[in-house]
């Protein structure tokens, strides 16, 4: 057998277990793709009170975080659900939350509380917001607040649901949000919230 077949037969013995690697490591990833939708779905169900399905069935911690400053004398930190942002100041800063419904496509009623610690503003969180995205009238109906952060709702420009507090001071703040099934449609997931700080009371997403 000559060199060059002898360089051939390597080559293509590489070749074949690089085929047979990368067919392994396609393997490994679709098992941990599906072994990271399990655990996702269990701690869904691990962090949900209730009945599947059901009314009034509560899912925690759908978001979850802290802010340690937006700037200013407080420099700017943020952890979980949150961004690290500087605004140049810590105060009489607003707290965006998207929903993940839109009033040109869902037809979706929700009902969130979000609680915790504003230490700069020497405050407890505890708002509920509430409301039906309804998409027929491209409007959020017979919504409703409570709490002490200036709790609201409205909609940007492309159609999104957005909750919205305020802080005199969000320094070290730190909140979670649960929500239930109410009305119509289900449970928001763990994560399905996206989170927005701002000088501003209204924000696109």
């Amino acid at each position: 057998m000559g060199i060059e077949q002898k360089i051939g037969d390597l080559v293509t013995a590489t070749d074949s277990l690089t085929t047979a690697v990368n067919g392994k490591i396609s393997q490994i990833d679709s098992r941990m793709d599906a072994a990271r939708a399990e655990f996702d779905e269990f701690r869904s169900k691990k962090d949900m009170v209730g009945v599947v399905g059901a009314s009034g069935s509560v899912q925690l911690n759908v978001f979850q975080g802290g802010v340690w400053g937006t700037g200013g004398p407080q420099n700017t930190g943020a952890s979980g659900g949150f961004s690290d942002v500087d605004l140049g100041t810590s105060e009489n800063v607003y707290m965006h939350f998207k929903l993940p419904v839109n009033i040109n496509t869902h037809d979706q009623m929700f009902w969130f509380n979000i609680r915790g610690y504003s230490y700069g503003s020497a405050s407890i969180v505890d708002e509920t917001i509430v409301g039906y995205c309804y998409s027929p009238q491209r409007a959020v109906l017979n919504k409703a607040v409570f709490g002490n952060m200036s709790p609201g709702i409205y909609t940007d420009t492309n159609g999104n649901v957005i909750m919205r507090l305020k802080f005199p001071s969000i320094y070290v703040t730190t909140i979670r949000v649960d929500t239930m099934q109410v009305g119509i449609g289900g449970l928001f997931a763990v994560g399905s919230l996206k989170s927005k700080l701002s000088l501003t009371d209204k924000v696109e997403f």
